[in-house]
């Protein structure tokens, strides 16, 4: 678990940094990439995909996170920005608040049954669509709706996809399976929406 967890930490580290730099060198169209968390919360779930066990999963979501967030005011620090405590603060609580829900959606995609693994795919799923409603309605006029409407589909075709890929074995099993995950993405989606609502 240590090399996974090392391995966690650099990973958060260093795209966390990277995603410091692209917030002056993205183009337009791209700009939500170094502003949103939907590329963080797909590093982390893929991180999370490692662990050998479901608790393991919880905590290496969690350390990616958190990492990710400390690379990313580093290199801040070091470009010779200032550094607001309490936006550290915040983030890192945010990540220690929502990255079990990553592992869990990671962990029960690799380690538990069909129906488990389809609760998260429609969790990670969830999470995307979530923000990227919030995006076309919230900062749909500072940000590009194109980007939103790709982030949406994403979050769809990652629950749909991934679902349909757990159940290839049994395809008759499909319509209950992918009621689940459809469920799970609805419920996840319209409470991220509402967490940005209400911060």
């Amino acid at each position: 678990m240590a090399a996974r967890l090392a391995l966690a930490a650099a990973v958060g580290l260093a795209v966390g940094a990277a995603t410091e730099w692209s917030v002056l060198h993205l183009p337009f169209s791209l700009e939500p990439l170094s502003n949103t968390a939907a590329p963080w919360v797909l590093v982390a779930f893929a991180v999370a995909l490692t662990a050998r066990w479901m608790g393991e999963s919880l905590v290496l979501a969690v350390v990616t996170l958190v990492a990710l967030i400390l690379g990313f005011y580093v290199a801040e620090a070091l470009r010779g920005w200032a550094v607001s405590r309490h936006q550290v603060e915040f983030w890192c609580v945010t990540s220690v608040v929502a990255g079990p829900l990553v592992g869990l959606a990671a962990g029960w995609l690799r380690h538990a049954g069909r129906t488990a693994g389809a609760l998260g795919a429609g969790v990670l799923g969830g999470l995307l669509a979530g923000e990227a409603v919030h995006g076309l309605t919230a900062l749909r006029f500072s940000t590009p709706a194109d980007y939103w409407h790709a982030q949406f589909v994403l979050g769809v075709g990652l629950t749909i996809g991934l679902t349909l890929w757990l159940s290839r074995r049994r395809p008759l099993g499909n319509v209950p399976v992918l009621a689940a995950s459809v469920t799970a993405f609805a419920i996840v989606g319209l409470g991220t929406l509402a967490a940005y609502q209400i911060s």
